[in-house]
């Protein structure tokens, strides 16, 4: 049997079908995927690549190397604040790339598999990363480990910003290849902010290259993308330490292990295996939380994996104090008495006019305020937590700052 794998794009930029960087299905020889030759800050693109395999079933793997990462001149602006100089350039960190496993219809839909993201500069110049589409482990189609099916045309997506990129995926349509959405008439599932940037990335220019490699699936039910003998293991386990009211626990945390290309999902003690090379260990879940890391994770969260080694990191969040503030307000006619002179409390504790209260959270916590000859109570106002009223609950999550003004009026 043979194979012929076969490459298209339908590539947009800013929303505007780009000519020079679409093709239809074909060999490749000199196509390019992007080719913009003055980018500014918010700029942005996507990519519909097309892989289709003729005509038996066969695994794929993709490739992409950084091949450089040039500060080239400097203009006077960005001498100003270019650190490196005409060293290094800065243009491969600030170029923001998602990639999923899409429908053929150019935009990001809810139920679409993000299977990397983040800046092409984390590769370093002259890395790479390969990344199983489809192999005895992974597909990224299915979400089943496995060949895709000869004479049927995959699809990936890609878009990039000059700046800040934020996945918002449409809903999805069902409608594949033939829905009318496209990043020319809508949002394109993606948000992109170059208001973050300074003038260190001009004149700065990138180059990389992405290989698509194919390998018939027929007798061959091991085949991994990523050499058996170039990997090891890597283990995340989390602690969560509630000392100030938290109640949360691990399993309301979600980990992930980073190559700078692949953002791969784990759970807390569990061992996966990883391709040697550098990891970006991180984590998303409750707010009220400040995490460290520790075992063989450095400060930052990042670890290298070796031949046949095996790493053990750890994250340890402990919930953050609470904090309420109380505010006097005084109104009335003729010399007011000083907000300074009102005794207010939080817990029968007091707590001097502008100043905070740590307090635990989860718990309810009662405002109160000494009474004063001569002054009525009015309002207690402020934050959404605050009570109505004296005598008032106030219940915070962990972290949480409110901010409550109770005013009295002079009689």
């Amino acid at each position: 049997g043979a194979i012929d794998l076969k490459i298209g794009n339908e590539s947009y930029y800013n929303n505007v079908l780009s000519a020079s960087t679409t093709w239809s299905l074909k060999d490749l020889t000199i196509e390019k995927f992007f080719d913009f030759p003055d980018i500014k800050p918010g700029d942005r693109g996507e990519d519909t690549i097309a892989l289709r395999v003729e005509n038996n079933d066969s695994y794929l793997c993709a490739n992409v190397k950084l091949t450089s990462n040039n500060d080239n001149t400097l203009t006077e602006p960005e001498a100003l604040v270019d650190a490196n100089g005409t060293t290094t350039g800065e243009l491969a960190s600030a170029v923001n790339f998602v990639w999923w496993a899409d429908d053929g219809d150019n935009v990001l839909e809810s139920n679409e598999n993000i299977i990397s993201q983040g800046p092409i500069g984390a590769l370093g110049l002259g890395g790479s990363t390969t990344v199983a589409l489809a192999d005895s482990g992974t597909n990224i189609w299915t979400g089943v480990g496995g060949p895709v099916p000869g004479a049927q045309t995959l699809y990936i997506g890609k878009a990039w910003c000059f700046g800040t990129i934020t996945p918002v995926a449409l809903p999805q349509d069902g409608l594949g290849t033939t829905s009318p959405r496209t990043p020319a008439n809508s949002s394109g599932g993606i948000s992109c902010n170059g208001a973050l940037l300074d003038n260190s990335t001009q004149t700065d220019s990138l180059t990389a290259d992405v290989t698509f490699t194919a390998l018939q699936s027929r007798n061959n039910p091991r085949f991994s993308c990523v050499p058996p003998h170039a990997i090891g293991t890597l283990t995340v386990i989390k602690t969560v330490q509630n000392i100030h009211g938290g109640n949360n626990v691990f399993s309301d945390f979600t980990f992930f292990v980073d190559d700078g290309f692949i953002s791969t999902q784990v759970l807390s003690g569990a061992t996966t295996t990883v391709p040697t090379g550098v990891y970006a260990v991180s984590e998303t879940g409750v707010s009220g939380y400040v995490g460290t890391y520790g075992g063989d994770c450095d400060i930052d969260g990042n670890v290298t994996v070796g031949v046949n080694e095996h790493k053990v990191c750890t994250i340890t969040n402990i919930d953050l104090s609470a904090n309420i503030t109380l505010i006097k307000n005084v109104t009335g006619l003729g010399v007011l008495a000083a907000p300074s002179t009102f005794r207010m409390r939080v817990d029968g504790t007091l707590v001097p006019n502008t100043t905070s209260i740590a307090v635990t959270s989860n718990s309810p916590h009662t405002i109160t305020e000494d009474t004063k000859v001569g002054y009525t109570f009015v309002s207690l106002t402020g934050s959404p937590e605050c009570p109505a009223v004296l005598g008032g609950i106030a219940t915070l999550n962990e972290g949480q700052a409110i901010t409550c003004t109770i005013t009295n009026h002079k009689n």
